[in-house]
């Protein structure tokens, strides 16, 4: 399989899972498996999740198994391999300060649920007290999530990983995201998020979206085409923003591991 082919039936199987067509996304994964040198964490992960709501254990376990440590340390943190005995000792991510990972954890929380995306697996991972998740609006919670993260980063610099977790560090992207009412700010974010990409605690795709958003901020094209101008589900209309060299999108897209642009339309008009 050539990079492009791997790209496209990975984000496939992705496609299939979230429909719910559990048959066609195995049979999508086992296709990878055969034809892929290495499998991307992505893709990896949802297969297995695809095999396990499948009861296929005993392959789970062989593909588990045939992973190295540093994989292993990547995908035995989510909640449907934790039984599985190989990933006993990777199933739980130390941090340096659980304390901090647990503020922003709730910070995360808020932040989503402010959106009306109350997080389940996230609540129920760090026993997050329901009762405490803010209920007041989207603004509020943005505002009062950017001054104390702005704190947070003034005390310990820019997080990272190994001190409060991966969860974490997406919350912290999140709100970077959200701070479109500070503009200056969120833009000097990016530089930190960048580096945090660059050494693996965050993905690829955290940069691309604050970048485009940002460019878009300033009036500019954006580049990776997260950004739309138009979604119109009743008539199935959807049109991303002013974007640089469209002809090489997908392919910018692909190097940084997002989905081909034409899928990231069709999710757009299914989740609205």
């Amino acid at each position: 399989m050539t990079d492009v082919e791997v790209w496209k039936l990975g984000w496939r199987i992705i496609a299939s899972s979230i429909e719910e067509n559990y048959e066609l996304a195995n049979l999508q994964f086992d296709s990878l498996r055969n034809g892929a040198k290495i499998i991307d964490r992505k893709y990896l992960v949802t297969g297995l999740e695809v095999k396990n709501k499948l009861g296929k254990v005993d392959e789970v376990i062989e593909i588990i198994s045939s992973q190295d440590k540093k994989m292993l340390q990547e995908i035995c943190s989510k909640g449907f391999l934790s039984d599985y005995k190989v990933c006993e000792e990777y199933s739980i991510e130390e941090v340096d300060n659980k304390e901090l990972q647990n503020e922003l954890i709730k910070m995360y929380v808020d932040d989503q649920a402010s959106r009306g995306n109350l997080m389940q697996d996230i609540i129920l991972k760090y026993n997050i007290d329901s009762t405490e998740i803010a209920r007041d609006g989207g603004v509020m919670v943005d505002e009062r999530n950017r001054n104390r993260l702005k704190k947070i980063i003034e005390e310990y610099g820019f997080p990272t990983r190994k001190l409060v977790g991966k969860d974490a560090m997406q919350g912290i992207f999140l709100i970077i995201q959200h701070s479109d009412r500070d503009k200056e700010w969120q833009k000097s974010q990016l530089e930190n998020i960048e580096k945090a990409v660059k050494v693996g605690d965050m993905d690829g795709q955290s940069y691309a979206y604050l970048y485009d958003r940002i460019k878009i901020n300033s009036g500019e094209k954006q580049l990776y085409g997260t950004q739309f101008a138009k979604v119109d589900p009743v008539n199935k209309v959807v049109e991303i923003a002013e974007t640089e060299d469209v002809e090489n999108l997908d392919k910018r897209r692909m190097e940084i591991g997002m989905m081909p642009v034409d899928m990231y339309k069709k999710f757009m008009l299914k989740n609205l």
